[in-house]
């Protein structure tokens, strides 16, 4: 099932934005792409979600994410610590016979 949206642009937009090359399906693209990129900084959903609502692979949404400024890795500092110490550990405990 899929949900529809409808965008309305006040006419007095439609000679600004078509002289800036913008078509209807190119506006239609960038507010899903722009939805996506809110709900997922919003936490509302996943990067893999994300993507799928812009229509767009995982490895194009990614780079699309950088462009807007947003990273993918979100850690808070400590977990970042822990994770790091646990990667650290891993790699001393491969590395001894």
């Amino acid at each position: 099932m899929k949900t529809s949206l409808v965008l309305e642009i006040p006419e007095s937009l439609k000679t600004t934005l078509e002289s800036a090359g913008y078509s209807s399906a190119d506006l239609s693209q960038e507010a899903l792409r722009q939805l996506a990129v809110s709900l997922y900084r919003r936490k509302v959903l996943t990067l893999s979600q994300s993507a799928h609502l812009a229509h767009m692979s995982l490895w194009e949404f990614i780079p699309y994410l950088a462009q807007q400024g947003l990273d993918i890795v979100d850690y808070e500092p400590e977990e970042l610590e822990h994770d790091l110490r646990a990667i650290a550990w891993s790699t001393k405990s491969r590395a001894q016979p």
